[in-house]
């Protein structure tokens, strides 16, 4: 094995930074060669394919989420599956959507500030902006449960009463179709959207902090999801 060589990953080896993950059939560039151990640099393929946790929180701890480092006997030559510009057309992708460095450029742009905080001035212009970028068709749903469902599912509340009270108030296990932005927002909960539910065509008003778009290729998902981490971690 040399330097540019493809290898992928053999059956039962686990990630070196998360002893519970299974990498097996990881398939990626062999980039530097210390005795035994190789660094590789996964393919675009294998990087199309990661768990979004798995990115997000080796962007948080600081693990590099495009390389592995591994024994020799760990992996075996395969044939390239891409190019090396595929793959660094992908990690510039991932590091768009999930860099807080360039989140962080994102909404200060946005916000035509270096201060980010979560204000009432602010929130005009970031509303400005979702009024003017957010397109139809949008299809959401809640990103973690609403505040009133936490009784019931962290809690122990009554099942049946849950289910009953889902009838009626909007779930963060909905789908929902996006309508319209609300006028009126506070420093708490910030911007509100008017929605639809699917499944019944009941239209309710909720927090877009609370809320994602489904599919990530949507060009509101990365707008929404910058809204939310914005909102989550300048107030």
């Amino acid at each position: 094995m040399k330097i540019g060589d493809s290898v992928r990953v053999k059956k039962g080896v686990k990630s070196p930074d998360y002893e519970e993950l299974f990498i097996e059939g990881w398939i990626g560039r062999i980039i530097e060669i210390d005795e035994n151990t190789l660094t590789i640099e996964l393919d675009s393929i294998t990087l199309s394919e990661l768990k979004e946790d798995y990115i997000i929180d080796s962007f948080m701890n600081d693990f590099e989420y495009k390389l592995i480092c591994l024994e020799i006997d760990e992996v075996e030559s395969v044939k390239p599956r891409d190019s090396e510009n595929d793959t660094l057309k992908k990690q510039m992708e991932i590091n768009a959507q999930y860099s807080f460095d360039e989140e962080e450029k994102r909404i200060s742009e946005i916000l035509k500030s270096d201060d980010i905080s979560v204000n009432e001035e602010n929130l005009n212009r970031y509303f400005n902006f979702l009024k003017t970028n957010l397109k139809t068709p949008c299809m959401l749903t809640g990103m973690e449960d609403f505040d009133w469902e936490e009784p019931y599912i962290l809690g122990g509340w009554s099942k049946k009463e849950y289910e009953k009270l889902k009838k009626t108030i909007p779930s963060y296990t909905d789908n929902f179709e996006f309508i319209k932005l609300e006028e009126e927002y506070d420093d708490w909960k910030g911007i509100y959207t008017s929605v639809k539910r699917i499944s019944d065509e009941k239209i309710f008003t909720i927090p877009l902090w609370d809320l994602v778009v489904m599919d990530k290729r949507n060009s509101n998902f990365q707008i929404v999801t910058d809204y939310a981490s914005w909102m989550t971690n300048n107030r």
